[in-house]
């Protein structure tokens, strides 16, 4: 299933819905759907956040992957910013020594069973893939 996104805030009702939508007719176990919410909601927020001028829609599609989901989230005309490399972030450090940012990405990676990101031509494709194990 393909949804194509306005690059708004306020467009995280209708990517829930959507995704609430392809879990109930694919029976979607309950494990795979909070994670995989989180992580969907966590890019497309960062794609908005980063790229305020960019007027061009978001591709989100969610497809079945053995008993979990593969989605795929497409940008258009963006800067490459690989989502799957490492940044430091010391969770471990009391809260006023943190850093701001990266915390998210940091979670996304330990969220989903895997992580790739394709870059082309201004082209940023996220995929990702979550079981119920």
């Amino acid at each position: 299933m393909e949804l194509e996104i306005v690059r708004r805030i306020d467009s995280l009702k209708d990517i829930y819905e959507f995704i609430e939508a392809f879990f109930e007719s694919n029976g979607t176990a309950d494990p795979v759907r909070y994670p995989v919410h989180f992580v969907v909601e966590e890019l497309f927020t960062n794609m908005v956040k980063y790229n305020p001028g960019n007027m061009n829609t978001v591709l989100l599609d969610i497809d079945t992957d053995g008993d979990g989901v593969k989605v795929m989230i497409t940008d258009y005309d963006v800067d490459d910013f690989d989502v799957t490399r490492k940044r430091d972030v010391d969770i471990h450090a009391p809260l006023e020594e943190r850093k701001v940012g990266g915390l998210g990405l940091h979670l996304v990676r330990h969220m989903v069973d895997k992580l790739d990101y394709h870059y082309e031509d201004r082209r940023s494709r996220i995929t990702f893939t979550k079981g119920p194990g």
